[in-house]
């Protein structure tokens, strides 16, 4: 007998796993449910039966850890500003002067 199991996933608490929702559209039919049953598995520290050994990586997976990981890396520098040092008042003066030496040199 089949059973069903229905999870609900909330913008703000569940931001990666909707993540990696968006990404498996356009997936073959059951690849969801493969995916989730295998994630299930490995939290429960069980071999999966269908994935024999040296199985293919999951791009998938990856692709949303990197995503993570990129993500979490842009947050921590958000609103880092790198900032110009203030030109001192001597280099304005010897552009000032090499101006008006450009200038004498025209003549």
């Amino acid at each position: 007998m089949a059973r069903q199991l229905t999870i609900r996933l909330y913008p703000g608490s569940d931001d990666d796993l909707l993540r990696w929702l968006a990404g498996m559209e356009g997936q073959p039919y059951g690849a969801k449910s493969q995916a989730v049953k295998e994630a299930l598995r490995r939290g429960l520290g069980m071999n999966s039966p269908a994935a024999p050994a040296g199985a293919a990586v999951d791009l998938a997976e990856i692709r949303a850890v990197v995503e993570a990981a990129v993500e979490a890396a842009l947050a921590r520098l958000e609103g880092a500003v790198v900032a110009r040092p203030a030109p001192d008042a001597a280099d304005d003066e010897a552009e000032r002067l090499l101006d008006a030496l450009g200038e004498v040199l025209m003549l």
